[in-house]
């Protein structure tokens, strides 16, 4: 190692000079220091030498010049430039620089000198401290550069950036530069745009341009479909997809659009500028390749023909470039739906390949009048009839779930022969029906008062907790596929036939080659039929196999919706305030002009205020222990049955007693009369047809239907006929309200209850067709759905077309908005729901319509804006009631009180009815189906013991053929026993509605003994009126 102190591995030497003291301490002078003074003769001042040197000049110059100011460099830089420029071996300026800045092309040899060429690289190149972008602007700038208004040439001050003629026609330099940079950034920006008419081959999946059709001449050319159309169209991928590909032109748009504040762009709310650069340079690219329309017009296109817009907007925006014509716009669809069902077929054809059922199919007829406006030969006004299909994916099945094997095995058991009215009442869950309706109740007072608000979230926590029954699964979306129409008559037995068959083929099915999966055909009322007598029909004819059918759920509670307020209207001109004509004459006909007098609701907004000053408002539970209170003192079988005696109302034993009100007075005209039919004082309510059904002609009244019948009560009458008909409607009502709220819930759980308290209702209204349905889908799922079966048909009886919670509807429903938009395109267009233009131009894509309409809105920041009118508030309609109902002490017993309306407990009629042979009736005629299985599988068992007594296997012999031939044709004469007439009345109703439940708290004895004098002629059409008349025995018990 080296001992050299300024190695590396040393210290090194201006370290340790560093370390020593720059001021020492000086030291103290010593002792003697007197002995080394010097003698004092000794001059100090310095002795003049001899020695001395001449002066003279130096010869040798300065090393380092003098420092001048800044002013003195620029005038020597100017001196110099001065003495350069005059001995410049050039004619002028030009000259040289064009020297200078000389460009050899690469075939010719550089006469340029070492020197020269490096000088100018490195000021090219940016490499000195002066560049380029110090020099132009200089240039551009410069005073000279640009003609003066006195000069010979100053027209050329019109020629600052000059879009014609040759770019190099200006002698001044600021109009040439201009100029020059205008054309080379219009050039650079062309090839920009023209190089943004091609696919990007870096992005597979950002596709420019979108084929409409092809004619089949070119192979694998990609077309148009629905998955790339809406993922093309979103306003902030093209935006940033042009900002890559068009920096320039977005540059330059940017500019022209963009307000500006303080320096920076602003984007504005209203009118954003971004739109405005991708509308623009969309249209451009169109203008220059018009196939290149993936980016907007395309999108545009379809979605103006989804808006049914005029033909003219579309002729304008297609000139500029906006949108492509209506024609591609057709032609894309067109092949749109041949993409979507070809992969709806390989889809159906896997899963049929695994053994699964993925999809079922709803059904509805459609129908709109076409009325002919210009009268001539064969021209007549025409209904034009159709069906309309939707296949919808099913999800949460488990495997096997519609194995046709073991279905039909308990269908031919017929367990559904040993249900009983007993059995079918103690199947509805009434102990959580006790709990929901109470807890509906408290949510509408919780809804209504706004200091209650607050604990709204809890209620709605308690419906989708400890109340639910059946819950979808959260998150949820389901996938739908429209399928093209047909003009079959679907209420039709034999039209019902072609349909399915239709469908079937569409979506990929055989019908010949059932397979061994069931597949789920779903309708309204009309449909179900049909496809019941079908199932029926064809069942000993080895036709239509492996179906199976649901009512939909909407034209169910539409239906008790309108048997409902036809049960309560009452006539036109009652005086009962517990009739809905009463209520709405109170609310709307005879309106006062000072609404201040109608204070009950304003008192009772004001008692929750008063409550929320003094912090003493009740808790949930404690509202919720008060509505249960209500519940069974006004919406019970029960509470309905007392009303009808004074002395059971009035018993003090009794809890939940209802209160004595002031003492009864009739008034002189109690009953006035009435000159209309019973039938039309509901406004239509009651002949609210099917939807999209043919309508019959009108029947003929009878002759003891031509004029109304009033209720009279009978002497001795001591109940209070009022007070009744509106627990029997809060009831009624409550249970319609449950199933309402339970449908977007997605609980199947609790609609399913609240359809099975209808089968008795519906049994004891004039809609009999509808107690024949849920009977039978209640048969199918309690005795012949296997577990997962069951399970499989709930978890997709409702639909989430946006995976949202609260979003669920029922599938009827949303075939009917599917059906909305073929009906106005048949008035619009014309034609029949089997021609070209609807059955794969519009039907397949009504979906997709309704979506690209939703994300239109969004792309632009419209989506938070409504579309519709909201409805206006009815808290003066409500107060007016509540007054009312205060004054006519409606929620009071008063004894006697009868007003001319009673309304019919058709609960309590439906399970008398149903008792008395209904439902024996219904299981006669629905185990039609369940004899022939049955006696196929008889006919299975003799073959097989025949086949065991031979030796040897033989040729069927004539008389065992003819044997099986009597078989088959004794199976149909059972069929026809007991036929479906296919004319038979449809029961109507279109709303979707919802209804409540009665508390379950009373025997069915109860229900028995109330109805067990009524009269009942059996008839499944008759009217309301008769229902009257048979519930005026109700009050004989």
């Amino acid at each position: 190692m080296s001992s050299d102190p300024n190695t590396r591995t040393g210290t090194r030497p201006y370290r340790r000079w560093a370390a020593i003291d720059p001021n020492p301490p000086i030291p103290a002078p010593p002792p003697d220091a007197n002995a080394y003074r010097l003698d004092p003769s000794i001059p100090i001042e310095p002795i003049q030498s001899v020695y001395t040197l001449p002066d003279f000049s130096h010869t040798q110059a300065r090393l380092r010049a003098p420092i001048q100011s800044t002013a003195e460099k620029e005038s020597d830089k100017f001196d110099t430039m001065e003495g350069f420029l005059k001995t410049l071996p050039f004619d002028t300026l030009g000259e040289f620089l064009a020297t200078l800045f000389y460009n050899p092309s690469r075939s010719e040899p550089d006469p340029r000198g070492t020197t020269h060429s490096l000088v100018v690289a490195q000021f090219l190149r940016g490499r000195t401290n002066i560049k380029m972008s110090h020099i132009l602007p200089l240039m551009y700038h410069h005073k000279s550069s640009y003609p003066s208004s006195k000069c010979a040439r100053s027209h050329e001050q019109k020629e600052m950036f000059a879009t014609t003629g040759p770019v190099d026609q200006s002698h001044h330099a600021r109009p040439f530069i201009s100029t020059w940079a205008a054309r080379t950034v219009a050039v650079e920006a062309r090839k920009q745009v023209g190089r943004a008419t091609r696919d990007d081959q870096d992005d597979p999946s950002s596709r420019t341009r979108l084929v409409a059709h092809t004619n089949g001449r070119k192979v694998d050319v990609h077309v148009v479909t629905w998955p790339e159309l809406l993922a093309n169209f979103n306003l902030q991928h093209i935006h940033a997809k042009y900002n890559i590909k068009l920096p320039l032109p977005m540059f330059l748009a940017e500019f022209m659009s963009a307000p500006s504040s303080k320096g920076a762009f602003v984007v504005r709310k209203r009118r954003p500028h971004t739109a405005a650069q991708v509308g623009a340079l969309a249209s451009f690219i169109v203008s220059r390749n018009r196939y290149a329309n993936g980016d907007m017009a395309m999108p545009l296109g379809i979605w103006l023909f989804a808006c049914q817009v005029h033909i003219d907007v579309k002729r304008v925006l297609c000139r500029f470039g906006y949108s492509v014509s209506d024609t591609t716009a057709r032609h894309a669809l067109n092949t749109m739906t041949k993409a979507s069902l070809a992969e709806l077929r390989v889809k159906v054809t896997e899963s049929t390949t695994r053994g699964e059922t993925d999809g079922c199919m709803i059904l509805d007829n459609v129908q709109e009048h076409c009325p002919v406006y210009e009268q001539g030969i064969g021209r007549v006004s025409q209904l034009k009839v159709g069906t309309a299909g939707t296949w919808v994916g099913l999800d949460d099945c488990a495997p096997g779930a519609f194995d046709a094997k073991p279905y039909y095995e308990k269908v031919a058991l017929q367990e559904r022969k040993n249900l009983t009215t007993d059995d079918l009442f103690d199947d509805i869950n009434w102990p959580h029906l006790r709990l929901v309706i109470p807890l509906q109740w408290t949510r509408a007072l919780v809804e209504f008062a706004p200091d209650l608000q607050p604990l709204l979230k809890e209620a709605h926590d308690m419906f989708r907790t400890n109340l639910a029954i059946h819950r979808m699964r959260e998150g949820r979306k389901t996938q739908c596929q429209p399928l093209g129409t047909n003009s079959e008559r679907s209420t039709e037995t034999q039209g019902m036939e072609r349909a399915v068959a239709d469908f079937d083929a569409q979506v990929g099915i055989d019908s010949t080659e059932p397979g061994t999966q069931l597949s789920w055909i779903r309708g309204d009322g009309a449909s179900y039929a049909a496809l019941l007598r079908l199932t029926k029909y064809c069942a000993p004819l080895g036709k239509f196999k492996n179906k199976i059918t649901t009512p939909e759920i909407w034209h169910t509670g539409a239906t008790e919706l309108n048997s409902t307020a036809a049960n309560h209207y009452g006539p036109a001109t009652s005086s009962d305030p517990s009739s809905l004509s009463k209520c709405s004459n109170i609310a709307g006909l005879k309106r006062p002009s000072n609404l201040t007098s109608s204070i009950v609701g304003d008192d009772l907004l004001a008692y929750f205020r008063d409550l929320a000053s003094k912090k003493k408002l009740p808790g949930f539970s404690e509202l919720l222990g008060i509505a249960c209170e209500l519940v069974d003192r006004y919406a019970s079988q029960s509470a309905i049955q007392i009303t009808l005696s004074a002395s059971e109302s009035l018993d003090s034993s009794r809890e939940n007693r209802v209160p004595e009100g002031s003492e009864w007075v009739a008034p002189l005209h109690a009953n006035p009369p009435v000159n209309v039919r019973e039938e039309e004082d509901i406004l239509g309510l009651v002949d609210i047809e099917e939807p999209n059904t043919p309508r019959n002609p009108p029947i003929p009244l009878k002759a003891s239907q031509n004029s109304p019948k009033v209720h009279e009560e009978k002497p001795g009458f001591t109940g209070d006929r009022v007070l009744r008909n509106s627990e029997i409607f809060m009831q009624d009502f409550g249970w319609w309200i449950e199933f309402a709220f339970a449908v977007p819930e997605g609980d199947i759980g609790r609609v399913w209850e609240i359809m099975k308290i209808w089968i008795f209702k519906f049994a004891g209204s004039s809609h009999q067709n509808y107690m024949a349905y849920l009977l039978e889908v209640y048969c199918m799922l309690r005795y012949e759905a296997s577990r997962d079966l069951n399970n499989g048909i709930l978890n997709n009886w409702l639909l989430n077309i946006k995976g949202e919670l609260g979003c669920w509807l029922p599938g009827d429903l949303h075939q009917e908005h599917y059906n909305k938009w073929l009906e106005e395109m048949v008035q619009k267009h014309g034609g029949e729901f089997d021609d070209p233009f609807y059955r794969q131009t519009i039907s397949p894509n009504v979906h997709h319509f309704l979506q690209i309409k939703k994300e239109m809105q969004t792309a632009f920041g419209f989506h938070h804006r409504g579309t519709t009118h909201t409805s206006p508030h009815l808290r003066d309609e409500l107060n007016l009631l509540l007054t009312a109902f205060k004054e006519q002490e409606v929620h009071l017993f008063r004894s006697g009180r009868s007003l001319g309306h009673a309304a019919v407990n058709q609960f309590a009629r439906g399970y008398r009815r149903l008792e008395d042979g209904k439902l024996a009736d219904f299981l006669v005629n629905s185990t039609v189906v369940g004899n022939v299985l049955e006696e196929f599988r008889r006919l299975e068992d003799d073959d097989d013991e025949m086949r065991s007594d031979s030796p040897t296997p033989s040729v069927p012999s004539s008389d065992s053929s003819s044997r099986s031939s009597t078989q088959s044709s004794s199976s149909m004469c059972s069929i026809l026993d007991h036929p479906i007439d296919p004319n038979e009345p449809e029961d109507d109703g279109e709303d979707l509605s919802n209804t409540q439940l009665s508390s379950g708290s009373d025997d069915l004895e109860d229900f028995a003994a109330e109805n067990s004098d009524e009269e009942d002629d059996g008839e499944d059409e008759e009217s309301e009126t008769e229902d009257h008349d048979e519930d005026d025995n109700d009050d004989e018990y």
